[in-house]
């Protein structure tokens, strides 16, 4: 056997020995799973939070939706220019017809009232047809908790989209 073997055997029965060796700390092991656990519920913590300003963004969204479907158009109203929704089951409906322009300045004038976390509201979109409101409205707010060395972002955007509308009962007959 030459040297180069013999000094090859000596390694490879070296390191098998030390893979065999149960005497290891588990301290690595443990601080590991710590680790992990750590993370995981950072990230439940922040998905928690995310869930609650979207429920709270939802909230300021219906708020103004409904304060803009209040402003009913008071010309086509009296004149019986109304608007049948069919999509009821038990029978068609009427709809309040609403002063799309009053809606719309009513719903813009409640946004920026409103603030979510100290974050200003904007209104990504706005649509009045058909006597139904519909819009979409989007914040962006600080993350609840900061990771070190920079990972992550320091904001969220939060977006929803919301809808109304008013129905007269009854049938016109």
């Amino acid at each position: 056997m030459t040297t180069t073997s013999k000094g090859l055997a000596g390694r490879t029965s070296r390191l098998l020995k030390a893979a065999r060796d149960e005497s290891g700390s588990l301290a690595v092991l443990v601080l590991t799973l710590f680790l992990i656990l750590l993370v995981s519920s950072l990230a439940v913590v922040d998905i928690s939070d995310n869930f609650l300003a979207k429920r709270q963004l939802i909230e300021i969204g219906e708020v103004a939706i409904t304060r803009a479907a209040h402003q009913i158009s008071l010309s086509r109203y009296y004149s019986g220019n109304i608007v049948m929704d069919n999509s009821i089951a038990d029978g068609a409906q009427f709809r309040i017809p609403l002063d799309c322009t009053e809606a719309s300045s009513a719903f813009l004038e409640e946004v920026a009232a409103s603030n979510l976390r100290g974050s200003a509201i904007q209104v990504e979109s706005w649509d009045c047809s058909n006597d139904q409101v519909t819009a979409t409205i989007s914040a962006k707010i600080p993350i609840l908790i900061k990771l070190p060395f920079g990972i992550g972002s320091d904001q969220t955007q939060i977006t929803s989209t919301i809808a109304a509308t008013s129905i007269i009962g009854g049938a016109r007959g």
